[in-house]
């Protein structure tokens, strides 16, 4: 599961606007919650959107975006 959809957590976490969108190497289209290239230095810099960013994803996770069982191997925890 991890290495089959490392793009997409890639794209969620950095929220890049082309790279990782629906696992792709490179998109044809800009995702709309994809940011400009600056603000994905000052994010890195920052550190706190990235926490907020994986926070995101989980939320997405549990939302139906995946079974509890990679749900599990993901993020080493039960699907409440």
């Amino acid at each position: 599961m991890i290495l089959d959809n490392w793009k997409l957590g890639i794209h969620i976490l950095f929220r890049t606007k082309r790279f990782g969108v629906n696992n792709e190497w490179w998109s044809q289209h800009d995702s709309i919650f994809g940011w400009p290239l600056w603000k994905i230095i000052v994010s890195i810099f920052l550190i706190k959107p990235i926490i907020s960013n994986y926070k995101l994803m989980k939320i997405r996770a549990k939302c139906g975006f995946m079974t509890s069982e990679e749900y599990m191997k993901f993020f080493n925890e039960k699907l409440n």
